[in-house]
């Protein structure tokens, strides 16, 4: 009881500045509050599954989106529904945000679809509709005091980026994607949730049907094209993704060298074909930043939670693997100094021959191999 007294150590943190990060630690999660964790309310009105939850800026609106096709705003304090707002999507919703700086007047939802519509919640009207993606609309990111700007993430490989000032025409010809993964992983990527950082918004984490989580630098990045077959008015979306996969011309690659980097457990690559023969998947479902923007926790669906330091990237340590090829007795230092380590390779692999490891830790790694 002794280690985890809030007095004692709220004494202590007034007198000593040592003592901050300590009475964090200590007090974030105690035995004494999980215990006393418990059920308050159901907040009942939707006819559906609820796949979406998201708090407005202030913490006093909570905003849901269901399978019934509809969004619900609720005071969670007084376990009252204020408002709800047919969304006008035909496939379950995904994904809610409030925009930043509008009063909790203006939600954006992205659903099963391939849709992104802007509600207006006090006239219960749609304000703006998107049927550029060719997917899913998975996520949906805003940035604080940013607030005519929202990002989507969606299972065509695409990350679009809007901006509600400019005016937006869905046509066969998209000219708002900030990141086309199918470029680089091919016709099978697809985009499975997004973040933006709270203090740095032009630092953007996106998560892929892979274990690598990415973080771009949108200031480094200038807005590409996506061409469909025909307008979208007379084309399938199931035809606008099949264009996506087409090849796309090099000069319309929009990612300049060093706007990216990856994250990964260094033990993941290397178990990827492992998890293929038994059907299953490593795949980025949620990212997020932490509140201070320094840390990146990432959702490995089918295995690990995992945060990363973006501010502490971990060099690839790497070595030879001719070297291994060598008999025991050979003289050469670097096999002696590797094998003598007891741990595996454990990173990525880069030509088959250099294999990145890191020893007694799960490293994360601020490069990856492109994939094309």
């Amino acid at each position: 009881m002794e280690y985890n007294n809030v007095v004692k150590l709220h004494s202590s943190r007034q007198i000593d500045d040592g003592y901050r990060l300590r009475f964090q630690r200590r007090l974030h999660v105690t035995k004494n509050l999980v215990n006393r964790l418990g059920l308050e309310a159901e907040l009942e009105g939707h006819g559906g599954c609820v796949n979406c939850l998201e708090w407005n800026e202030k913490g006093d609106l909570l905003a849901s989106g269901s399978d019934d096709l509809h969004i619900i705003l609720w005071d969670p304090f007084m376990h009252k529904k204020l408002h709800s707002i047919p969304s006008g999507h035909h496939g379950n919703l995904f994904s809610v945000k409030f925009l930043p700086n509008t009063n909790d007047r203006n939600i954006v939802s992205g659903a099963a679809d391939f849709r992104i519509r802007v509600h207006d919640v006090i006239s219960k009207e749609t304000t703006m509709s998107c049927s550029c993606h060719g997917g899913r609309v998975k996520r949906l990111a805003v940035a604080p005091n940013v607030p005519f700007m929202f990002w989507s993430a969606a299972e065509d490989g695409i990350v679009m980026q809007y901006d509600l000032r400019v005016p937006h025409q869905c046509s066969n010809i998209c000219n708002n994607v900030l990141i086309n993964l199918v470029y680089h992983l091919g016709r099978n990527a697809e985009a499975k949730c997004i973040a933006i950082n709270p203090l740095r918004p032009e630092l953007l984490a996106v998560g892929a049907n892979d274990p690598y989580v990415r973080l771009y630098d949108r200031r480094m990045i200038k807005p590409t094209i996506a061409k469909y077959p025909r307008e979208q008015s007379s084309g399938t979306p199931w035809e606008n993704l099949s264009y996506l996969g087409d090849p796309v011309e090099p000069g319309e690659d929009n990612l300049p060298p060093g706007c990216v980097s990856y994250f990964v457990a260094g033990h993941l690559p290397l178990k990827q074909d492992d998890f293929k023969k038994r059907y299953r998947t490593l795949t980025s479902t949620y990212v997020a930043f932490s509140p201070d923007g320094n840390e990146l926790l990432a959702n490995l669906g089918g295995e690990q939670i995992y945060l990363f330091n973006i501010l502490k990237k971990r060099k690839q340590l790497s070595f030879d693997m001719m070297d291994f090829s060598q008999p025991r007795d050979s003289s050469s230092s670097s096999g002696d100094s590797v094998s003598s380590k007891k741990s595996s390779a454990n990173g990525i692999h880069s030509n088959g021959i250099n294999v990145s490891c890191v020893y007694h830790e799960v490293p994360s790694y601020a490069r990856a191999p492109v994939h094309k």
